[in-house]
């Protein structure tokens, strides 16, 4: 008895022949034999896989009657072959999502709409924790100081340039000192006026994306 399988739009039926038919291509003699049914013709394996298979778009290798397959827009896969483009983890029976042309599983697909930490260049994913200063975003433990290198996270900072200073390497780094006696001045007018008006970053915690 043959099975209904599907080939993309169309389909095509494999069983073993019966009667006294020869391969519509190779006109060898299919009775006994196991052959493939597509578009009204009868044939072999071998020419199946040779006039009439999809091919993978993966490994470019025939889908074989025998196999199971994936479409999806006027694409094909062996069902082995349908991986996740970043992480392989197989999606042939899961959800997956479309971007730019590669399948991403959910997961991955999420990552790749996250905003990425101005520190480490990684995602900031559910659950991470993260800072924010004038539309640019770090992981909390990503936001340190530019001298020390102690993490600042939601402390108080000194913007400069592209760096950022906590309240004592600033104080140390960028304050006038009196010569003599090395204890800052009162008046130093490039950097006493934002001690009082130190920067500060909006904390929250990466939710899944909608």
């Amino acid at each position: 008895m043959a099975s209904q399988r599907h080939s993309g739009p169309s389909s095509y039926k494999v069983g073993t022949m019966s009667e006294k038919f020869d391969c519509h291509y190779c006109r060898d003699p299919l009775q006994g034999k196991k052959y493939v049914q597509k578009d009204g013709r009868h044939c072999c394996l071998k020419c199946f896989d040779k006039f009439c298979a999809n091919t993978c778009v993966e490994c470019r290798k025939p889908i074989s009657a025998d196999a199971k397959e994936v479409h999806y827009k006027n694409r094909y896969w062996h069902d082995t072959c349908f991986r996740c483009a970043k992480c392989l983890h197989p999606l042939a029976s899961e959800t997956f999502v479309s971007k730019d042309g590669k399948i991403l599983c959910n997961k991955c697909a999420t990552r790749e709409d996250s905003p990425r930490c101005k520190g480490c260049f990684k995602a900031i994913v559910a659950g991470d924790q993260n800072v924010e200063y004038k539309g640019t975003v770090w992981h909390k433990d990503c936001f340190t100081c530019s001298n020390c290198k102690q993490v600042i996270g939601t402390g108080s900072f000194f913007p400069k340039g592209e760096d950022f200073y906590c309240v004592t390497c600033h104080e140390t780094k960028f304050a006038k000192h009196c010569v003599k006696c090395n204890k800052g001045l009162v008046k130093a007018p490039v950097w006493w006026p934002m001690k009082d008006n130190p920067g500060t970053t909006t904390a929250s915690t990466a939710k899944n994306a909608p």
